[in-house]
């Protein structure tokens, strides 16, 4: 027994029979447009397929064919194989990005889906939770506050780094990233030299309150506060991890598209995973997601500071009898010939490790002796 058959939907039975009628002359066109609910063109229409065709006028021109914009199946298999493989943990806008600038593939968002989804391939995104904080509206200029912050994370090769960073409040735009291990006040003080040598100084930095940057209940000067207050760049910390919003959600980005990029590259070590975040995809991150500020004009100041004088580690010390002061258990001599006895003394450990000896912002020589601070002091 045959399984064939025509089958019609109660609304194509309903416009079957009004069809009918109109053809018999039993109502007008216009009221079997109404009937219908149809334009009139569209009655006429249907009213001549009917006359030509009977029932068989009701079935849609395309129906057994092809869409014209059907993706081909080879094609289909080459984007499920690239999404298993080399692409696995790339998002679907990101995927779409890549394939088209390295594989040179074409396809739109909503076939992606359709095929991602059909061959269980779809990357769950992120869920903003129910407890929504209204956004804090921009600044309007460039350098008018920086928001800092560093993410510890396997960036790459399962490697655990401590990638810290600044976003312009304004622009959106990462201003200086790097990796490091660990989030140490020298560490963040090379970032925070890199800004200001390469933008100049801005008006403000917005930290949390890591014991680093400092604390909102204690009265005491971290080395970073220390450094931005000698720039003259204030430094906000913040009451809540909402409050720096912005930079929280770039983190979000960076963990679902920077570890796939670092991925793909194939970088084995941090020197090569900076050189690559610094050189290109900050530029394209910022080209892609950044957004033009209310105000053109930039807040950033020119800066006229020497500043490995600055973003270094600084010890006080007060200069004894015979312009002597002890530092790393031993004695020091400031080897200049004026007497410098109760004089405060900076030491300054530099980013690259060197040490320099400063009073009053003027560099001194000094030159340790063989003497044991610790038996000096105790007999004196």
């Amino acid at each position: 027994m045959s399984t064939d058959g025509i089958f019609m939907t109660k609304d194509k039975a309903k416009i079957y029979r009004y069809a009918l009628k109109a053809l018999n002359g039993e109502i007008s066109t216009e009221a079997f447009a109404q009937k219908i609910n149809k334009s009139l063109r569209q009655a006429i229409r249907i009213k001549q397929k009917i006359a030509n065709k009977d029932f068989l006028g009701l079935k849609h021109g395309n129906t057994g064919k092809a869409p014209v914009n059907k993706t081909p199946k080879t094609l289909e298999d080459e984007l499920v194989k690239l999404l298993k493989g080399k692409y696995h943990d790339f998002n679907q806008s990101h995927f779409i990005e890549k394939i088209h600038d390295i594989e040179g593939i074409e396809i739109g968002k909503d076939a992606l889906a359709r095929i991602a989804k059909e061959n269980g391939l779809q990357k769950l995104t992120y869920r903003r939770k129910n407890n929504v904080h209204k956004p804090r509206a921009r600044l309007p200029r460039e350098g008018m506050l920086l928001q800092f912050d560093g993410s510890e994370h396997k960036w790459f090769l399962n490697i655990v780094t401590d990638l810290l960073l600044a976003i312009d409040d304004a622009t959106g735009q990462i201003i200086g990233a790097e990796f490091f291990y660990g989030e140490t006040s020298n560490n963040v003080m090379k970032v925070l030299k890199d800004i200001v040598q390469n933008n100049g100084i801005p008006d403000a930095f917005y930290f949390d309150q890591a014991g680093i940057y400092g604390k909102i209940d204690r009265e005491w000067e971290s080395q970073i506060s220390r450094a931005l207050d000698e720039i003259d760049c204030e430094l906000i910390l913040a009451s809540t991890p909402q409050a720096k919003g912005r930079v929280e959600r770039v983190f979000r980005t960076l963990q679902d598209r920077l570890i796939s990029e670092l991925r793909l590259q194939k970088l084995e070590c941090i020197k090569d995973a900076n050189k690559y975040l610094k050189e290109v995809f900050i530029p394209e991150f910022n080209k892609q997601f950044g957004v033009i500020p209310a105000d053109s004009s930039p807040a950033y100041r020119e800066n006229k500071f020497d500043l490995n004088m600055i973003f270094c580690k600084k010890e006080a010390r007060k200069i004894g009898g015979g312009n002597t002061f002890g530092y790393k258990s031993f004695v020091w001599v400031v080897d200049e010939k004026f007497n410098y006895t109760n004089r405060k003394l900076n030491i300054n450990t530099h980013l690259d490790g060197t040490v320099s000896f400063d009073i009053m912002g003027r560099k001194v020589a000094a030159k340790k002796t063989n003497k044991d601070y610790r038996f000096v002091k105790r007999a004196a």
